[in-house]
C-alpha cells in the first residue's frame, strides 16, 4: 500500500526539561528561534533526503515518548506547511504491533539529539522496526554546547553510524553562536578512503534566518571510479563456476589470498573489479566444499560465517538462495540457471556375442525360419519330381540351396514349371529385401555401440537398490510425506560434492548434484569419455539461480546488479561456460573412438566355432558309425562262413 513512496523516520527522544538548550527540543523558550531552526531543518531534509518526485504524498514516522510538547507540535506544522507528508506517530520504545502492513523499507532517517549518548539508543530502536533500512539517508541533528567543536561532532556521529552500516550520512550542526545550521557529510570511498573509519568531513550548506546557503556540491558517496579499493571474496572452488587456484599470492595482509585461472564466476567477479576499478582480492579456505551452513536464527558456519561476521564483502561458488540465505545475506540477481538433478553411473555397454542375433525381432527370425522350411520342402517337392525321382528323396540339399538363395549367393535347381520358376523368383526376391535389410541394421549396430537400459526416474532409481547420496544441504528436500521421498530422505548418505560424483562416475552411486558441476566433472574425471548419466530435464528434482552473495546491507549491490544484468544481456556468461565444456571436450573427443574389434564380431566368431565343433561332432558320429557298421559286417560275414 506504501510502494514507491519515501519512508522518513524522525527519531525524537525528547526529555521534558524547562532549561533544556537544544531549540528543537525545550517545551518553552524562543519560539521565533524554534521556528527558524524548524525551517532550516525542513529545507535542507527537503534538498538531501530523496528525490523531488517522491515527496509528494511520503510517510514520516515521528518516533516520540508518550508525551507531547510544543516544539513537536511545531516541527509537525512545519513539515505540513512547507511539503505535504503524510505523518505516522510512532513510539519506538514499544514493539512495533503488526508489521505485515508496513513492507517498504525506509529511504531515510532524522535523529534529533540532545546528548551525543542518545544516538546509539536511538539507532537501537530503529533498528527494531520492520523497515529497517542501513541503505537509506541518514540525518542527525544536534546543537553544539559550549566548547564543542562541530566537526568533531559530525565525525563522531558518522563513525558512529558507520558501526551500523549507515554510510550515507549527513549531519546537521547548531550553533547558538553563530545562529546557523551547518549541514556536515563525508566520501565514504575516495583516494584516501575504502569504506574506514571517517577521519575528515566537509560542509554542504549554511542555513540562517536570512536563507540556505551552499558552500559545496556533495559529492558522490559511491563513486563510478573505486580508485583501486578491494573488493574482497571468499571462493570455494566448484567447477566450472570457480576453477582451482594456480598460486598462492603472499601479500602481507591476507594469509589464504589466492590468484584464479579462471570459471564463470571468477570472470565476472573480474568484470565486475574492471568496471567499479575495484582490485579483487580472492580468499581460500584450505577446507575444501567449505560453504558451510547458515541457521534461520543467523548462526552461521564456513564461508557463511566468515560474511555473516563482514570479514569480506562476497561469497562465490554456486551459490543457491535459500530462505535463511536471503535474511541473512544480499544475493545477487540471478546470472545463470541450473538444475539439481540425480547424476549416476552410465549404463555400460550390452553385450556383443548377440549382434548377429539382436538386429531382428525373435518373431521376425521364426517367421524366417519357418519360411525357410517350408519353401525349402516346395523347392524340393518340385525339384524332385522334374528330375524323375534321379536325386535323394531327403531335403537336405534343397535346404541348403534354399538357404543360399536367402543369402543372395547361388543354387543350382534348373526349374521346368512355371510354377516352380515363380516360386524361385519369389523366394529370391524375399531374399534381396532381408538381405539388405540384415546388413544396414547390421552395419548401424556395429557402428553406435549398444548400451544396457539406463536409469532415468526416481521409481527406476528406487527399484534398482542403488546406493545414493549428495550434500548435506540436499537432503531436506527429500523429508515430506511422499512415498518415494521418505525411502530416499532415510537412504541418504552425506558426502561431499567431490566424492559423490567420483562414486558416482566409478562405482554403483547415485548422487544429487548440480548439473553443470556435474557434467563438467564428468569430462574431467573421464577425459573426454562419458562416464555419468544425469536424468533428463522433465526428472529433475528443482531449477535454481545461480547468484554471488554479498554481505548485508552491502552498499555496493545495486551497482553490482546492474553490472551482472548488463553482462549476461551480452551473452559474455554463457560464452565461457561454452568454452570451457568445448574445450573439455574437443581436447580428448579423438582419443575415444575405438576401432572395430573382435568383441563387435563375437557372436560370428561364436557361432562359426559352434558350427566347427558341430562339424567335428558329425565328423566323429560318422566314424563311430562307419567303424561299428564295417564290425557288424564283419560279424555277420564270419558267421555266415561258419
Amino acid at each position: 500500500m506504501f510502494s514507491g513512496k519515501l519512508i522518513l523516520f524522525l527519531a525524537l527522544h525528547l526529555i521534558p526539561n524547562a532549561k533544556c538548550e537544544n531549540p528543537l527540543l525545550m517545551t518553552s523558550g524562543n519560539s521565533a528561534e524554534i521556528a527558524e531552526v524548524a525551517e532550516c531543518v525542513l529545507k535542507l531534509s527537503a534538498k538531501y533526503f530523496v528525490e523531488k518526485k517522491a515527496l509528494s504524498g511520503s510517510i514520516v514516522i515521528i518516533n516520540i515518548n508518550s508525551y507531547a510538547s510544543t516544539t513537536q507540535m511545531l516541527l509537525l506544522q512545519t513539515i505540513h506547511g512547507g511539503i505535504k507528508y503524510s505523518v505516522m506517530v510512532k513510539d519506538s520504545f514499544y514493539r512495533h504491533a503488526n508489521a505485515s502492513h508496513f513492507p517498504e523499507k525506509a529511504k531515510n532517517y532524522m535523529l534529533i539529539l540532545e546528548e551525543q549518548s542518545e544516538l546509539t539508543r536511538n539507532i537501537l530502536q530503529l533498528n527494531k522496526l520492520p523497515t529497517w533500512n542501513p541503505l537509506a539517508k541518514a540525518v542527525v541533528y544536534y546543537q553544539l554546547k559550549d566548547g564543542e567543536n562541530g566537526e568533531k561532532i559530525s565525525m563522531d556521529f558518522i563513525n558512529e553510524l558507520r558501526h551500523f552500516k549507515l554510510l550515507k550520512t549527513i549531519i546537521f550542526i547548531y550553533s547558538s553562536v553563530d545562529k546557523a545550521v551547518m549541514a556536515y557529510t563525508w566520501q565514504p570511498y575516495s583516494d584516501t578512503n575504502c569504506g574506514g573509519s571517517c577521519t575528515s568531513v566537509y560542509i554542504l550548506d549554511s542555513c540562517t534566518k536570512t536563507g540556505l546557503k551552499e558552500l559545496e556540491k556533495q559529492r558522490e558517496m559511491f563513486p563510478l571510479d573505486m580508485k583501486g579499493c578491494p573488493l574482497v571474496t571468499h571462493a570455494i572452488i566448484s567447477e566450472p563456476y570457480v576453477l582451482p587456484p594456480e598460486r598462492k599470492i603472499d601479500d602481507g595482509i591476507y594469509d589464504n589470498l589466492y590468484e584464479f585461472k579462471g570459471g564463470s564466476e571468477i570472470n565476472l567477479m573480474r568484470i565486475i573489479c574492471q568496471f567499479t576499478n575495484m582490485s579483487l582480492k580472492i580468499l581460500l579456505s584450505e577446507k575444501p566444499e567449505n560453504w558451510g551452513v547458515v541457521h534461520t536464527n543467523g548462526k552461521a558456519s564456513g564461508a557463511f560465517a566468515i560474511l555473516r561476521n563482514d570479514s569480506v564483502d562476497m561469497v562465490v561458488g554456486n551459490i543457491e538462495v535459500t530462505r535463511p540465505i536471503r535474511k541473512w545475506f544480499d544475493p545477487t540477481v540471478s546470472y545463470i540457471q541450473d538444475e539439481i538433478t540425480w547424476c549416476l553411473p552410465k549404463a555400460g555397454q550390452a553385450s556383443t556375442w548377440n549382434n548377429l542375433v539382436i538386429i531382428f525381432h525373435w518373431t521376425t527370425w521364426v517367421a524366417t525360419f519357418a519360411s525357410l522350411v517350408i519353401m525349402g520342402l516346395m523347392l524340393h517337392v518340385f525339384f524332385y519330381k522334374e528330375s524323375g525321382g534321379k536325386v535323394t528323396k531327403w531335403p537336405t540339399n534343397s535346404l541348403l540351396m534354399t538357404f543360399s538363395m536367402l543369402l543372395g549367393w547361388g543354387a543350382q535347381f534348373e526349374p521346368k514349371s512355371a510354377t516352380f520358376r515363380i516360386l524361385i523368383f519369389s523366394w529370391l526376391y524375399f531374399g534381396i529385401i532381408m538381405g539388405i535389410s540384415y546388413e544396414s541394421l547390421l552395419r548401424s549396430f556395429l557402428m553406435y555401440p549398444r548400451f544396457e537400459k539406463q536409469i532415468s526416474s526416481e521409481r527406476e532409481l528406487i527399484e534398482s537398490g542403488l546406493p545414493l547420496g549428495g550434500r548435506e544441504i540436499y537432503r531436506p528436500y527429500f523429508e515430506n510425506n511422499n512415498a518415494s521421498s521418505f525411502y530416499l530422505y532415510r537412504k541418504y548418505n552425506s558426502t561431499t560434492f567431490a566424492e559423490g560424483i567420483r562414486r558416482a562416475a566409478f562405482e554403483n552411486f547415485a548422487v544429487v548434484a548440480s548439473r553443470r558441476q556435474a557434467v563438467y566433472m564428468d569430462q574431467k574425471l573421464g577425459k573426454g569419455a562419458p562416464l555419468l548419466y544425469c536424468f533428463p530435464e522433465s526428472n529433475n528434482l528443482y531449477k535454481y539461480g545461480v547468484v554471488l552473495l554479498a554481505r548485508k546491507w552491502f552498499p555496493m549491490l545495486e551497482r553490482l546488479n546492474n553490472i551482472i544484468r548488463s553482462v549476461s544481456e551480452n551473452g559474455l556468461i554463457e560464452k565461457w561456460n561454452e568454452e570451457l565444456f568445448i574445450h573439455s571436450v574437443g581436447g580428448d573427443e579423438t582419443s575415444v573412438i575405438e576401432p572395430l574389434g573382435s568383441q563387435h564380431l563375437l557372436g560370428a566368431f561364436m557361432f562359426i566355432g559352434f558350427m566347427y565343433a558341430a562339424s567335428v561332432l558329425v565328423f566323429i558320429g560318422e566314424l563311430s558309425c562307419g567303424f561299428m557298421e564295417k564290425r557288424r559286417r564283419k560279424t555277420w560275414t564270419h558267421v555266415c562262413y561258419k
